[in-house]
């Protein structure tokens, strides 16, 4: 009897475990890091994976050896900042955006496969990055200056299970 008990608390407290962060960010939700979402950068519609959480964010395309053209992955973090990313155990060249809290794309920088050296946005106003295939940002007529749809980025945000006013204003 006292172990058909001690079943019952186990499998309460299993029940009850929200799995959110201690921080409690993050809702319950069946979109995961895996999970792509559309949104419009200038003209192009492209699909992006959201990383949000801080290991998200480290790992971001680590060990992904091909990236599909006009997929690519955005990193969003709670308030204005400057930003460095490396290219650790990333086998293929990226281009960065670094994006403003008002959606608008203040650079874009070119990362080569493996290097270690980081790549500093130049601005500390920075809200969001996204990484897109090498001279992707050129081929598509992407530059400083166009707008990326904070809208949709909300959504995939919500989808994922994060509250979107903590990333984006």
């Amino acid at each position: 009897m006292r172990t058909f008990f001690a079943l019952v608390a186990a499998a309460l407290l299993v029940a009850c475990d929200s799995g959110r962060p201690a921080a409690g960010t993050r809702l319950v939700s069946e979109a995961g890091i895996e999970t792509y979402f559309p949104v419009q950068m200038g003209r192009p519609v492209v699909r992006l994976r959201l990383a949000v959480t801080d290991l998200e964010k480290a790992r971001g395309l680590m060990g992904t050896a091909q990236l599909p053209e006009g997929e690519g992955m955005a990193f969003l973090y709670e308030r204005e900042q400057r930003t460095s990313f490396w290219m650790k155990d990333t086998p293929l060249d990226l281009d960065i955006a670094f994006i403003s809290s008002s959606g608008v794309i203040l650079e874009v920088r070119n990362m080569r496969a493996l290097d270690l050296t980081t790549v500093e946005s130049r601005s500390d106003e920075v809200r969001l990055a996204i990484e897109m295939p090498s001279g992707w940002f050129g081929r598509a007529g992407v530059k400083p200056g166009d707008s990326v749809d904070l809208a949709a980025l909300r959504a995939g945000l919500a989808a994922r299970g994060f509250d979107p006013t903590r990333y984006l204003p």
